[in-house]
């Protein structure tokens, strides 16, 4: 159930050039599941929609890492710990645990990665070690949270658009080698459109579920503008239906999405 709140801001993080972490707490957010978000508050009109990067249930605390890309994320980046931010949430559809009896893949491409983290932390202890985990960006200072991967135990398999680190090219290559290798396996992805399509398609043969978390803009973050809807199955004589990201996802199963 989503709330209207504050959070106080416990700590700030900078994993990477424009980037930053805000580690946050209220009793609120001991609801939040991995793939939910939180809609902050920013100076102008619209909120701003943040994934939760980690999540410790029990406390209250969690992640929102942020990368600056305009005035909003600025803000938020400026922010310094023991302010509050007005934030309405937890938000939209988050994961669907992991069935236990399959292997699991994790995938996440740039700010895609902190919902895939915030899943092997949740849920990660009881896989090792059947569950990998692949991490893309465009280079090497953007390919964030490897490093809190590794303390999990778990060592990524990375690919930088520009090869600064790890394969060079996309993350698709990894994914079709662990998709050939674990026909009953289960995947959960989070990153750009493009790359969520690709994985969708490497995927389609797998017999467990693959969760895709979409990235999209949003305006309320609660269903009622509908400005963050994509096309879904079924497709009908007169196209496909249309599904909101902020209440129908950001998770959606692979075959619920049209790409």
């Amino acid at each position: 159930m989503a709330h209207a709140f504050k959070v106080r801001i416990e700590e700030v993080r900078v994993p990477a050039p424009d980037h930053v972490e805000l580690i946050v707490q209220s009793p609120e957010l001991a609801e939040a599941l991995p793939g939910q978000f939180c809609h902050v508050l920013t100076p102008g009109m619209l909120r701003r929609p943040i994934s939760f990067s980690r999540l410790e249930r029990s406390g209250g605390r969690a992640g929102l890492l942020v990368q600056v890309v305009g005035s909003g994320t600025r803000w938020m980046a400026e922010r310094q710990a023991g302010e509050c931010l007005d934030v309405l949430g937890p938000l939209g559809r988050g994961f669907e645990a992991p069935a236990a009896d399959r292997p699991w893949l994790l995938v996440g491409g740039g700010v895609g990665i902190p919902p895939v983290f915030a899943a092997a932390e949740t849920w990660g202890g009881a896989f090792a070690p059947s569950l990998h985990v692949v991490l893309g960006a465009r280079f090497k200072d953007y390919l964030i949270m490897a490093e809190d991967f590794r303390t999990l135990g778990i060592e990524p398999v990375l690919a930088t658009d520009d090869g600064s680190v790890g394969h060079r090219g996309t993350v698709i290559p990894a994914v079709e080698d662990w998709v050939a290798q674990h026909p009953d396996g289960q995947v959960m992805a989070c990153g750009p459109t493009p790359m969520l399509a690709a994985v969708s398609r490497a995927a389609a043969s797998l017999t467990g579920a693959v969760q895709l978390a979409l990235e999209q803009r949003m305006g309320c973050g609660i269903g009622a503008c509908l400005a963050c809807v994509v096309p879904a199955e079924p497709i009908g004589a007169e196209g496909p239906r249309y599904r909101r990201v902020c209440t129908d996802g950001p998770v959606f199963r692979r075959e619920e999405l049209v790409f």
